[in-house]
């Protein structure tokens, strides 16, 4: 993309402290204009596309980025978008769909439940992040109890932070919501209360390998207990001295001491299937060298990325392994049936990793394998042989259904790159390097 003028023009290095901050003023300004602009074509865009009546419109889940689930994209009294307007929007913006949906949601909520706060973004007397931020936590209340936070939290502008925010929703939710504390309670018990694992993802920064988080939410007594027993019995001495590295090694000896209460409790081993890429003898190698250099031995760990085969000997010990057949990553068996077999769903998800959608980081593994020319039932004239790894690609299962309503279409080259059109004259190329927007009527071409 070519340089703004007046970036063209300031030189940075040239400047004083004084004139620097005076350009940093001017430049926030000039962000402000900007994201206003965005904010007006966000919800100009949602105007032309509204969702006629409920079976079209766009919904939107918190819980996992859920896509059509049973919620509106905006709280109480905001008005209904229909289903698939994010994507060519987000498109252009180079922004994922579920980032665009909660752009969407947002900006409705401010112009229809929080006017004054939208009027502060429209002056350019209060950041559209901030405002966005009071947008977010206001779309589960009530009518009354958004306006109240609304007329609590516009006089502060720049001063709302989350603090502030979280005590105002909470304040508002008391006064006009009371009677959904209860149910509050309840929604959180039955649909937010539990435990989920998140391992490490390829490209989420080289300090996290080997590393998975572990959230728990649960009722406060339960998860004290368990936080309680842990540090109780990893606290450091109370003389640093006798152990200069106590408080270093803290959050290690913090989940030795998890493996520990597991072991106790007779946990089993993880019951965890692992395609590593990798060979057998690897592992019963000599690995007593130094795993830091450039040396180190290292394997690719499905999912999780790359892993010294030191760690990786260390999550197998004990475990009960089980050897599968090596997958062939160029086989091109094809089958008449619509389901493809295990072996092709791992060979088409190791290949592509995600929803091939542009701009969506869906991983495949939670992914439909869609058809790109659709399958045509066998007793209904289908040709033999429709379903092979060239004609199955992961779509998540929003993008899937915004495929088969004929909103985008697609096709795969022969580099294994996907080609998307919009309904709006837009090409778009989804690669290993990420999803290129091409120049009208120049396919080959990406615009930059």
């Amino acid at each position: 993309m070519d340089q703004p003028r007046h970036e063209q023009l300031c030189e940075v290095e040239d400047l004083d402290a004084d004139r620097l901050l005076e350009v940093a003023r001017e430049v926030e300004v000039e962000v402000r204009r900007a994201e206003r602009r965005r904010l007006r074509l966000v919800l100009r865009w949602c105007d032309l596309h509204p969702a006629l009546d409920d079976s079209q419109r766009l919904s939107w889940g918190e819980q996992d980025r859920v896509w059509d689930c049973d919620a509106w994209i905006g709280g109480e009294g905001v008005p209904a978008v229909a289903e698939f307007t994010a994507e060519p929007l987000a498109a252009v913006m180079r922004m994922s769909p579920a980032a665009t949906t909660s752009l969407m949601g947002e900006a409705l909520e401010l112009r229809h439940r929080l006017p004054r706060i939208h009027a502060r973004v429209e002056s350019l007397d209060a950041a559209l992040w901030r405002a966005r931020r009071v947008a977010k936590a206001t779309q589960g209340l009530s009518v009354e109890a958004a306006a109240h936070v609304d007329a609590v939290l516009a006089p502060l502008g720049d001063s709302v932070g989350p603090t502030r925010i979280d005590r105002a929703v909470a304040e508002a939710a008391a006064l006009y919501d009371p009677e959904t504390l209860t149910d509050a309670e309840e929604h959180a018990r039955v649909h937010e209360w539990g435990i989920t694992l998140r391992h490490h993802r390829a490209g989420e920064g080289r300090h996290w390998a080997g590393t998975s988080w572990l959230a728990i939410t649960g009722d406060t007594p339960t998860l004290q207990r368990l936080h309680d027993l842990i540090t109780d019995t990893t606290a450091p001495p109370a003389d640093p001295d006798a152990n200069p590295h106590s408080q270093r090694d803290l959050g290690v000896r913090q989940i030795q001491a998890l493996a520990e209460v597991l072991d106790g409790l007779g946990a089993p081993r993880p019951r965890v299937r692992l395609a590593i890429d990798i060979t057998t003898d690897d592992l019963t190698g000599d690995l007593t060298g130094d795993l830091t250099g450039h040396s180190a031995q290292v394997g690719r760990v499905l999912g999780l990325g790359p892993a010294t085969l030191a760690t990786i000997r260390d999550w197998l010990a004990g475990a009960s392994v089980t050897v599968l057949p090596v997958l062939d990553m160029a086989r091109t068996d094809a089958i008449d049936a619509h389901d493809p077999p295990r072996w092709m769903r791992d060979l088409v998800t190791r290949r592509d990793t995600h929803c091939v959608h542009p701009f969506c980081d869906t991983p495949a593994t939670r992914c439909d394998l869609d058809h790109i020319t659709a399958y045509i039932p066998m007793d209904e004239g289908g040709p033999p042989g429709q379903t092979h790894p060239a004609n199955l690609a992961p779509l998540c299962r929003h993008h899937h259904r915004n495929k088969t309503h004929g909103h985008w279409t697609y096709h795969r080259t022969h580099h294994g790159d996907y080609l998307w059109h919009d309904q709006h004259g837009h090409t778009y190329a989804v690669t290993r390097q990420g999803t290129l927007e091409l120049d009208p009527g120049s396919p080959a071409t990406p615009r930059r």
